[in-house]
């Protein structure tokens, strides 16, 4: 296998293909040596790059045939003048912008509402300055705004879930005052105000949009998070501490912290058959208002760091699969009729990684698929006519997805390849070994939750809660090793649609497993049932496997299931199901001048309400949309101001950049790139 030879200019050798080669030259003392992979090893390279290679590509994008465009003038002030008092809108509008007295003033006369609740107030007359102050602010604000915007809004999830939080929060604190002058700030400078600020991506103002989003989303999250320290600290004056009794026998009734204190009740006394619950109203309200600042704060981010971006309205991500082991070339069919948009999860719109791999370079820049890149940018009905009624010159507001994400998914981009250090080879053998034995894991996986459920009453032994534990791994488990990496990065990224549940989940899982005593089996229960929701519904949208997305509405049977085994459980332990659950287990501390004392099953009760009704719209979504569209993965909507004589140019360069990116170049690169967390 080797081979030497001497001379003074030149040396001579022969290897086989198996071994190595050593030549010394005449002259020269050095010597190298090369070593010549085997047929084996190359064999086994390019087995090893045939496992790790992307099967298909996944787009998360807006939905592309409803762009909204609207009549730039068209705003609430013109609606309400109506088409008699038209002439008078251009005087109106400029009298009713955001003038820089009230700009001032509404600011201000937050700031003192917060100031002077915290004083102790004489003639609580005094109030309804502040009150008066700001409406100025709001009233501009909302002449500003376009009806048609604020339709859209109006339909939001998390729009609606946050303005029910307000709501929530101011009539509580105005409760709190007992339902005096200090109620007139609170519902004119302080909600009014923060309505208007998550109403900001519909103004029709250039200049609040432009340069004053950013300050006024920051000073409301500021704002928030002020008066829920003062609240909750204490230091509001002359304040009423409520607390909202229920019991089986009395029904609801109200009384003061006070009172219900010297009776030396808990957060849940079983007296006989009767159980009573009790809650502060002051701390349910302060409870919303967090959430409330979350997602304006959420706001002020995207405005600061996505000038050009929405910072509200947002669509619910498509997902798009491209290529695939379903369809193998490009399918022809005869082209849509105009005016109609074929579905991404339609065949014709599919084309087969493999193909174009193995194709030349001088054709890398070609589309994928010419049906993929024959769906256009279309307006909406409403859009249509608005525009039609316009001159050319007239200024138009054009509302349409941001650039879509193109994701390449294959063994080498799976947390389970993640986990392994880049062992792409051991990471597909593993996923396809519990893909193709998933029902192991799905059918033990409900009969555990319902076991868990059944031993918390006792009626079974309650240490059977391990049972239901160990059953719920093999689903759990397969569920989060084939989750796409980057798609993930994705979910988490999302900080009101995965962040809030997720807090929530964890202080409502603690407060749960607190409350039995942390009893080992509750709590691998607990922990269990959290990694299931978590994996299994706040990144969902990270199983990128074709069938996963392909495959429309297969999932709410089992969800469904979920959904009421969660609901039982949480109302078995707020009502007193659950023999074990004791209240006597509190949390207590001191907050600036309060002293804050909550039990377990409160704390229980309060935050897992949110992951239950996040619960019931992932499967509303699933069952009205279909698999294809993701839950927490949003794709922002971009707001352009221009003529509408430009709008038609403007789309068709929006879609040729669309095109472009859905080149045959492009994916290959994006197929090259190595996976997150991968040895190179």
């Amino acid at each position: 296998g080797t081979g030497t030879g001497t001379g003074t200019g030149t040396g001579t050798g022969t290897a086989t293909s198996a071994g190595s080669a050593t030549v010394t030259a005449g002259g020269d003392s050095s010597s190298s040596t090369k070593t010549s992979p085997t047929p084996v090893e190359e064999g086994e390279e390019e087995e090893a790059e045939e496992d790790g290679k992307d099967t298909h590509f996944v787009s998360f994008e807006g939905d592309r045939s409803r762009v909204v465009v609207i009549d730039k003038k068209a705003t609430v002030l013109r609606w309400l003048l109506g088409k008699a008092w038209q002439s008078w809108h251009n005087k109106v509008w400029a009298a009713c912008q955001l003038t820089p007295i009230c700009a001032v003033l509404g600011p201000v006369s937050i700031v003192t509402t917060l100031v002077a609740y915290t004083c102790f107030v004489r003639d609580k007359g005094l109030f309804l300055i502040p009150g008066i102050t700001g409406v100025g602010l709001w009233y501009n604000m909302l002449t500003s705004r376009s009806p048609r915007v604020l339709r859209i809004l109006a339909k939001d999830f998390d729009m609606l879930f946050n303005i029910g939080n307000m709501i929530v929060w101011a009539c509580c604190l105005s409760a709190s005052f007992g339902w005096d002058e200090r109620t007139v700030p609170v519902v004119l400078a302080v909600m009014m105000n923060a309505f208007l600020m998550v109403l900001v991506d519909a103004t029709c103002s250039d200049f609040e949009y432009g340069g004053s989003r950013r300050i006024f989303l920051s000073f409301t999250t500021l704002m928030c998070f002020s008066g829920l320290v003062l609240d909750q600290g204490g230091l509001y004056n002359d304040v009423e501490n409520i607390v909202w009794v229920f019991n089986t026998r009395d029904g609801f009734h109200a009384t003061t912290a006070e009172a219900w204190e010297a009776t030396n009740s808990t957060a849940l006394a079983d007296d006989g058959n009767t159980i009573t619950l009790h809650t502060y109203l002051r701390s349910v309200g302060n409870t919303r208002v967090l959430f409330f600042a979350v997602f304006i704060a959420t706001a002020a981010w995207a405005s600061i760091y996505h000038p050009t971006e929405c910072a509200i309205l947002k669509n619910a991500a498509r997902r798009s699969v491209i290529g695939g082991a379903q369809e193998e070339e490009v399918v022809e069919v005869p082209s849509t009729a105009a005016g109609t948009v074929p579905h991404e999860g339609s065949q014709e719109l599919q084309y087969s990684l493999s193909t174009y791999q193995a194709e030349q370079e001088d054709t890398e820049e070609a589309p994928v698929s010419q049906q993929l890149n024959d769906e256009r940018m279309a307006l909406d009905a409403e859009s249509e006519a608005t525009v039609n009624g316009l001159g050319d010159d007239d200024e138009v507001i054009a509302f349409m997805p941001a650039e879509e994400i193109i994701i390449p998914d294959g063994p080498k981009r799976s947390m389970l390849c993640f986990l392994l250090r880049g062992n792409h080879r051991m990471a597909k053998r593993v996923n396809d070994f519990l893909e193709e034995h998933k029902d192991w894991g799905q059918i033990p996986g409900v009969i555990g939750f319902i076991i868990f459920m059944v031993a918390l009453t006792e009626v079974i032994p309650l240490n059977l809660t391990w049972v239901g534990s160990v059953l719920n791994l093999p689903h759990t488990t397969r569920s989060f090793s084939k989750l796409n990496v980057q798609a993930v990065k994705l979910c988490i990224s999302e900080p009101f649609d995965f962040m809030v549940p997720f807090v929530t989940l964890t202080v409502g899982s603690i407060g749960g497993m607190a409350s039995f005593d942390f009893h080992p089996g509750c709590c691998a229960g607990f922990v269990c049932f959290e990694i299931f929701f978590i994996t299994d519904i706040l990144l969902g949208d990270a199983d990128l496997a074709e069938r996963a997305i392909r495959k429309v509405g297969s999932f709410v049977p089992l969800y469904t299931i979920v959904f009421i085994i969660f609901g039982s459980i949480y109302a078995m332990i707020v009502f007193g199901a659950c023999p074990s659950a004791s209240s006597v287990h509190e949390l207590s501390f001191t907050f600036l001048k309060s002293h804050v004392k909550i039990s377990f099953i409160s704390m229980w009760a309060r935050f897992m309400t949110t992951p239950l009704i996040f619960l019931a719209k992932f499967i509303f979504k699933v069952y009205m949309h279909g698999s294809d569209r993701a839950i927490v993965i949003k794709i922002p909507l971009v707001r352009e101001v221009m003529s509408k004589g430009d709008l038609a140019a403007f789309l068709r360069s929006r879609d040729e950049r669309r095109s472009r990116r859905r080149t045959r170049g492009t994916l290959a690169a994006l197929s090259r790139r190595p996976a997150s967390g991968s040895s190179t």
